[in-house]
């Protein structure tokens, strides 16, 4: 096993455990939230939102800071060391990679509104939420493409 493969299945390793954990938080959770719903969240709902937006980020932060990176080399496709993280993302999604780079990137957004709780605004909270969840799903399907990328292209 070459070096480059050993750092690219340890971080498929890592993601498939945030993977695992994620599905069975955001399974537990409901599709869509509304405002009465976050003012009567109770302990354990509370824990598995946490789990989830925990492992979202984690995720989301392991594919894209090692696994694509680590996809994207070993093609052997190179692009140039001044290409940018979009240039990096557009030729994965050429690959098949990546299901989409603009979905992605409202992924990334997702992430970011995590660091925002709105506590005076439940709507905000529940509209937030409803994307949490959803974003769990959608993120999940890019790392299928991803594990499916590297077991078709890449494993040895």
């Amino acid at each position: 096993m070459t070096a480059g493969w050993a750092k690219l299945d340890a971080a498929l390793a890592e993601c498939a455990l945030h993977a695992q954990v994620l599905s069975d938080a955001a399974a537990a959770l409901p599709a869509a939230f509304d405002a009465q719903m976050v003012a009567h969240v109770d302990a354990e709902r509370r824990r598995w939102l946490d789990q989830t937006a925990y492992r979202f980020m984690k995720l989301q932060d392991s594919l894209g800071e090692k696994v694509l990176p680590g996809l994207l080399a070993a093609t052997l496709d190179p692009l140039p060391p001044e290409a940018t993280f979009a240039e990096r993302l557009q030729r994965l999604e050429r690959l098949g990679a990546l299901p989409s780079v603009e979905r992605w990137k409202l992924l990334r957004e997702v992430r970011n509104s995590l660091a925002h709780e709105y506590p005076e605004h439940p709507d905000l909270q529940a509209a937030a939420l409803t994307r949490l969840v959803g974003g769990a799903r959608e993120l999940l399907s890019f790392w299928a493409a991803a594990r499916a990328f590297a077991d078709r292209h890449v494993k040895p």
